[in-house]
């Protein structure tokens, strides 16, 4: 059976997730529904956002920031009458994974207490992205 796929960049394929996880969360706020944060690992595989690995090594995946916050996000902006385009270019402004070791996982999470905030003053659409791994002095390229 002859099929016709159209091929897709890696790139190409992850707006299109983007924009499938932020069509996912109006459904959600429509329903009245807050949703799990493991969708996004279902939508978006962790390879096509990983932008980054600490000098320290290690293979711990953190969120730049945290997807609870990217979600919540998410609702309040539909809340607030925007449309799936300006959610996805939300979400991609925010959603990366930087590799980082275990100990710079707890320095950040326990010690900082950053698990699922960010440091405080910070605020979407203004604040830098990778505030919470710069403020732990975590390095990474």
């Amino acid at each position: 059976m002859a099929t016709n796929m159209t091929l897709h960049t890696q790139l190409e394929k992850k707006q299109r997730a983007i924009k499938r996880l932020a069509e996912i969360f109006r459904d959600h706020w429509e329903e009245g529904r807050v949703g799990s944060t493991r969708i996004f690992e279902h939508v978006i595989p962790d390879e096509w956002l990983i932008c980054g690995k600490s000098s320290s090594g290690g293979n711990y995946r953190e969120h730049v920031v945290p997807c609870v916050l990217i979600r919540d996000q998410s609702i309040k902006m539909y809340q607030e009458g925007k449309m799936i385009e300006d959610v996805a270019k939300m979400i991609e402004r925010h959603l990366a994974i930087v590799l980082i070791s275990e100990e710079e996982k707890d320095r950040m999470d326990k010690q900082r207490g950053w698990k699922t905030t960010m440091p405080e003053g910070w605020v979407f659409g203004s604040g830098d992205p990778f505030a919470r791994l710069t403020s732990s002095e975590i390095e990474f390229s």
